[in-house]
């Protein structure tokens, strides 16, 4: 099990997340999750079962908020149904207590634009720490 060291803070949220492993053969069906928390570097989230470290996986992450960070053309009401897409690697996998599995996933690709709404959404919403 990869413990990576956070280089992020991390916000917890509570949205949907698609996800389904990238191969050259025809895949599982694609599995939704909730994520415990987000950061500019990655994801933690519950999965129903278990891949191995390094597998690449397509992200269709939703976001509830994030639309109004992003420098896009078109209607600023659409900008919030549209999912962050990215390809994300598993880096650290636990089997959890309850059954199922808690996946660390790193981003790896992310389009330029979106991932600096994300970090400015993550910003805007980091909690104040006080000293």
């Amino acid at each position: 099990m990869s413990q990576e060291r956070r280089k992020y803070q991390r916000i917890p949220l509570e949205a949907t997340l698609g996800f389904q492993e990238l191969s050259f053969h025809k895949g599982d069906a694609p599995s939704t999750s909730s994520y415990k928390d987000v950061s500019a570097g990655g994801l933690l989230i519950d999965s129903p079962r278990a891949y191995p470290l390094g597998t690449l996986l397509k992200l269709e992450l939703r976001v509830p908020g994030w639309g109004r960070y992003q420098n896009h053309f078109g209607p600023v009401q659409d900008a919030d149904v549209r999912p962050l897409v990215a390809l994300g690697m598993v880096v650290r996998v636990e089997q959890l207590d309850a059954g199922g599995y808690e996946l660390g996933i790193k981003f790896q690709n992310v389009y330029p634009d979106d991932l600096e709404a994300l970090v400015k959404f993550l910003e805007a919403h980091a909690p104040s720490s006080s000293l």
